[in-house]
């Protein structure tokens, strides 16, 4: 059966979409960039910068690419980055990829990562292509992989953050500061104190409620009881004293990735990957491949909270309850109360909550992904978000989530409970694209 386009989540125009980019507020309109690939279906050709942009997060432009690899810094992909404004003018930080013929590993050796900059007067048109640091800038006890710079402001400087792999196979944080946008000093790293894994990608340094964070997904986390059981992880680190403590997973679900924040918004929106790297999952496609979150306001209140932000739940339509079984289309929103476990059916997707242990299983879905778990956990209430192949879970408020793809062949979502005294549901309105 063909997969259905998606109503409420970004979408590329066509080809794979890939890590959220270059997340920012500029001219009156929220711009969500994102990794590209318009003329392949795994992101195999050539990786550029797609773009959405929105005043509301329900009505969308989609523009012409905006970032191409057609330099010899950025020959073979324009990858993961991200935003900053100075002086009216947006500028855009990335990873240029250039990657040399001939019997390489591509970890050591046989492959450039540049950092690169261009910038747009009006968010949308983009020029001046500059490349500002090369692997030879970088600490010498690194590989060729550091990548994916994000830019912020602290006291008064800007700042420049870059994923790096280190020739012993760790991972780490290197710092950058400038005071022009131009010319960069190399001035830390910040290291994991345990859990390292291999390889840090896609960083951001956020402040919520005066505790510095390092948002991150790590790569080569080992399984710890129902932990890191995806082939990579994406969570945050506290940042304590340049040491990354205390690590935390953003998502239990089975596709999720590369988080980013927006820059210059006046709250703070994240947004990841509905997808992993490198896993064994089945996905079905036919013009476009992969999807993004839902924008999620994030706050800090002993671990980071998300939840859909207002304009999305601004899209929920047609309130109904039901005290049993019931049928509902699969462009919907299902929440109900929880005070003992229960189990929960929607078409293939199984949810079961005993003895502290929440359960999604989705084995019976074709798609070859199994379980995952969260546990010890006490729920209250839960809040579930399908979209024809896309599921996003919110337990208790935010407190824990868990976003997955999932694949059946039903028009509608069958809905069969145990234990669950009453649900609330909801339609949800599509996007508008323009």
């Amino acid at each position: 059966m063909a997969q259905k386009n998606l109503n409420y989540h970004v979408m590329p125009r066509r080809g794979w979409l890939n890590d959220p980019n270059g997340l920012v507020y500029f001219k009156e309109n929220y711009h969500i960039f994102y990794q590209a690939d318009e003329n392949s279906m795994d992101g195999s050709v050539n990786k550029a910068w797609g773009h959405y942009a929105t005043k509301d997060f329900q009505t969308y432009t989609r523009h012409a690419t905006a970032v191409s690899p057609d330099s010899k810094y950025d020959k073979n992909g324009a990858y993961s980055g991200s935003a900053i404004i100075r002086d009216d003018i947006l500028y855009v930080f990335y990873t240029g990829n250039v990657k040399y013929e001939g019997p390489y590993d591509f970890i050591h050796e046989g492959r450039e990562h540049n950092v690169m900059r261009v910038e747009s007067r009006d968010g949308i048109t983009f020029e001046h292509k500059k490349c500002l640091l090369r692997n030879s800038d970088f600490p010498k006890d690194c590989t060729r992989h550091v990548r994916d710079p994000k830019l912020f402001m602290k006291d008064g400087r800007y700042h420049l953050i870059l994923g790096a792999r280190l020739k012993n196979d760790t991972g780490c944080v290197l710092e950058y500061v400038s005071d022009d946008l131009e010319s960069w000093k190399y001035a830390h790293r910040y290291v994991p104190a345990k859990d390292t894994g291999f390889m840090i990608e896609c960083p951001d340094y956020l402040q919520l409620q005066g505790e510095a964070f390092l948002l991150c997904s790590p790569q080569g986390l080992k399984k710890q009881g129902y932990e890191f059981h995806n082939v990579y992880d994406c969570g945050y680190y506290k940042i304590s004293n340049r040491q990354l403590i205390d690590y935390q997973t953003l998502d239990y679900g089975f596709d999720f990735y590369a988080a980013q924040t927006f820059y210059n918004a006046d709250r703070n929106i994240l947004i990841a990957w509905i997808g992993m790297p490198d896993n064994a999952y089945i996905d079905r496609y036919e013009a476009w491949n992969q999807t993004l979150t839902m924008p999620r306001s994030i706050f800090f209140d002993k671990r980071i909270i998300q939840k859909p932000i207002q304009e999305i739940l601004a899209l929920r339509t047609d309130r109904k309850l039901y005290t049993n079984d019931f049928v509902i289309g699969k462009s919907c929103n299902i929440e109900w109360d929880a005070d003992s476990d229960f189990s929960l059916q929607m078409n293939a997707i199984r949810c079961v909550y005993r003895n502290h242990k929440f359960t999604l299983d989705l084995s019976a879905c074709s798609c070859n992904r199994q379980e995952r778990c969260i546990t010890p956990i006490e729920i209250r209430h839960v809040s579930v978000f399908i979209d024809e192949s896309v599921l996003e879970i919110f337990i208790n408020e935010g407190e824990y989530t868990m976003t997955s793809r999932f694949y059946d062949d039903e028009h509608s979502l069958h809905v069969t409970s145990e234990n669950i005294k009453r649900f609330v549901t909801y339609n949800m309105r599509g996007f508008n694209i323009l």
